[in-house]
């Protein structure tokens, strides 16, 4: 019996000597447990996926979120809000750009981080923090609803109006513009019915977008910017704290801020492509497929945790390099480039004091390249006004359509099982063909510049809320995944900064606010 008995001893000794060998030899740490939340919780997942060695070579491969967020970036707020504010107002206000850039870079990063962690979209994220979705799923809701709608589509028809007729639009030409934004709107919707992964389709599309774009504003501003105008408008991004005096449009500075860069749910929205182009444990939860020509995916009910020990931490390492490459050196960079550009271009081709609101929001460019060059100036900045904002439209439709698409499908099991019948694409398109419904409703509401103004502004809000959830979202990670304080005093900054635009901006338009 006790020969036995010291049989099992050993045996379970050996065994326990052999795992600590293995977890010697992997270096690894100890194992904890996957962090509560509200929601489905997470499962513990397999190895995080490794990525191919950081090199040149491989960076174009695997980076390419940055491009969609940039091609949507180079949109609104650097074709109509930084030109129309710099017009009205001088360079100096363009040092709002340059904390808004900077502070959204932070935010970008730290966003995604939970999305290599756990697989799961940051949106999805912050519905986990108390008391949980049935609060914080309605409010995402109501923010996204307002901050996206159609003013992308109704800019870009200004300028396909003005290339069609050979002149500016007017009020006259009112129904035109309208018109023609309600059909591009629709092209939006059926370029993302097909592609196989909606994600890979977008990026591709987006890359010779943001080609097209800055190789012709370099052109531009080369032949036709003075150089005192250079040095004026970059000296512009760092005046800070400098601000009109007088009758001031502050819903328009405040617009201004909420899209330098990108604009609140939509930089959220690049932690569901990283998702879908498989980073980190976005690897292992799936992806939304298109409708026509893609095959039906199985998309996790929820993130799923890598085990925390050694191979994790070098793992996250390597996709941590491709992500700073991605959002700093293409979507930070190109950020503040693709700004500097447009108002430069304004700048120098649009009279002092033009007010950009009316029916040509876009084609004041086009009229001023146009004096100079002709009729080869006029269509050729017409067609970059095309593409700037027709591009962050179609970017923008799929964002917000994803991450709404995500958010249910996490939070109501209803939604998953009976509605979509375990196919997110059924999910997915629907909410598309609501949105189409509802932008079609607002693109009748306004002018262009007031509907892109608007959303702007709601993007001030969406930063407000979701930087003050971010800092409350460390208490999910790991001590080895925890953003570092220089990361966490910008999210501080972002959302100061943001607050109180979204004070000022709507306080003054719609509350009567007096400064």
């Amino acid at each position: 019996m006790i020969k036995n008995l010291l049989a099992i001893v050993l045996k379970a000794a050996g065994k326990r000597l052999k795992e600590v060998e293995k977890q010697v030899s992997d270096k690894s740490l100890p194992v904890e447990k996957v962090p509560a939340g509200y929601g489905p919780p997470w499962e513990r997942g397999e190895e995080m996926p490794a990525t191919l060695p950081f090199n040149w070579s491989n960076a174009w491969k695997v980076i390419g979120p940055g491009f969609i967020l940039l091609s949507l970036s180079i949109g609104s707020g650097e074709w109509l809000m930084g030109p129309a504010s710099v017009l009205k107002y001088g360079t100096f206000v363009l040092w709002i750009v340059s904390i808004g850039i900077i502070t959204q870079a932070a935010f970008n990063l730290v966003m995604t981080k939970y999305t290599l962690y756990t697989g799961e979209p940051i949106m999805v994220g912050l519905t986990r923090l108390a008391p949980g979705p049935s609060l914080w799923v309605p409010i995402w809701v109501l923010i996204s609803v307002v901050s996206i709608g159609p003013g992308w589509a109704a800019g870009s028809a200004t300028a396909m109006a003005a290339m069609f007729m050979g002149r500016m639009p007017g009020n006259a030409d009112k129904a035109v513009v309208l018109g023609s934004g309600v059909v591009l709107f629709l092209t939006t919707v059926f370029i993302l019915m097909f592609g196989g992964k909606v994600e890979a389709w977008l990026e591709k599309v987006n890359k010779w977008i943001v080609y097209f774009i800055f190789g012709s504003l370099f052109i531009l501003v080369i032949l036709f910017a003075p150089f005192d105008k250079w040095i004026e408008v970059a000296g512009g991004f760092f005046k800070f704290g400098q601000l009109p005096k007088g009758k001031v449009d502050w819903f328009l500075l405040a617009g201004l801020a909420g899209y330098a860069g990108a604009g609140g749910i939509l930089n959220m929205g690049v932690t569901n492509w990283y998702r879908d182009k498989g980073y980190g444990m976005g690897a292992v939860v799936g992806y939304i497929p298109s409708l026509v020509g893609g095959k039906e995916i199985r998309v996790a009910k929820s993130g799923r945790v890598p085990p925390q020990n050694q191979t994790t931490l070098e793992r996250f390492k390597d996709w941590w390099r491709y992500v700073v490459l991605d959002q700093i050196g293409v979507w930070t960079v190109g950020a503040f480039v693709g700004m500097f550009l447009t108002v430069l271009l304004s700048y120098s081709m649009v009279p002092t004091g033009t007010n950009m609101d009316g029916w040509a929001a876009a084609a004041h460019q086009a009229e001023g390249v146009g004096k100079v060059m002709g009729s080869l100036g006029w269509y050729w900045v017409l067609m970059i006004g095309f593409w700037v904002l027709y591009g962050t439209q179609l970017s923008n439709s799929d964002s917000f359509v994803r991450q709404m698409s995500d958010l249910l499908w996490v939070a109501s099991p209803w939604v998953r099982e009976k509605l979509s019948k375990e196919d997110i694409r059924r999910l997915y398109y629907g909410l598309l063909i609501l949105f189409t419904i509802w932008s079609i409703y607002l693109a009748f509401q306004g002018t262009p510049m007031f509907l892109v103004a608007f959303m702007a502004n709601a993007a001030n809000l969406a930063f407000t809320v979701g930087g003050l959830q971010l800092l409350f979202l460390e208490k999910f990670y790991p001590k080895e995944l925890k953003t570092p304080l220089w990361a966490k005093a910008l999210i501080v900054l972002l959302v100061l900064f943001y607050g109180a635009f979204t004070f000022i901006g709507f306080g003054t338009k719609f509350f009567g606010l007096k400064l």
